[in-house]
């Protein structure tokens, strides 16, 4: 007897942006913490702002995330993106259970170490003989890393444990 596991859920990781444009960035979510209240979208705690346009994020950012986005997608498609905001989780604040409707791509790129607690669900949980697998998985990017994933798969964030912040920015993309 075989099994085959298919329909695998693809998440991308791209290790390692540049060091300047990252501290830029970082500073752009406490600047942007001052200048806008927070929503709460899925955030316990912590600070999640406003939803922006692509054309209000920061040009360099924009070229580095659509010429990485452009190397998984290839020539196929057209990348759009739906929206963006920053995320600033200090001790003890989370991110409840979510996805993200209306686009193809969650993109999640990390201004500090994620401390691997993003934990990605495993969409295959509806049927019992599931069970060795696991319920989730978590992958733990560094400060500039991104990670990519399809907008449908339910994710959270465990409680950040450090004495620091945890930031990061949110991107929803879209394929035409």
């Amino acid at each position: 007897m075989k099994r085959h596991d298919v329909f695998a859920t693809p998440i991308w990781h791209i290790e390692g942006s540049s060091e300047s444009l990252v501290n830029e960035l970082y500073q752009g979510a406490y600047r942007f913490k001052e200048k806008f209240k927070s929503e709460n979208k899925s955030n316990k705690g912590g600070y999640q702002s406003p939803p922006f346009d692509w054309d209000k994020f920061h040009p360099q950012g924009i070229e580095y995330i659509e010429s990485k986005v452009k190397e998984i997608i290839g020539d196929d498609y057209k990348l759009g993106v739906d929206s963006w905001w920053y995320n600033i989780n200090g001790k003890g604040n989370w991110n409840l259970p979510h996805s993200h409707p209306g686009c193809d791509f969650a993109l999640v790129w990390y201004l500090t170490d994620s401390d691997g607690l993003l934990q990605i669900m495993n969409p295959h949980l509806n049927v019992k003989l599931t069970k060795p697998l696991s319920n989730s998985v978590t992958i733990d990017a560094k400060v500039g890393d991104i990670l990519m994933f399809p907008a449908e798969i339910v994710h959270y964030v465990l409680p950040n444990e450090r004495e620091t912040d945890r930031v990061s920015i949110s991107v929803n993309l879209q394929l035409s």
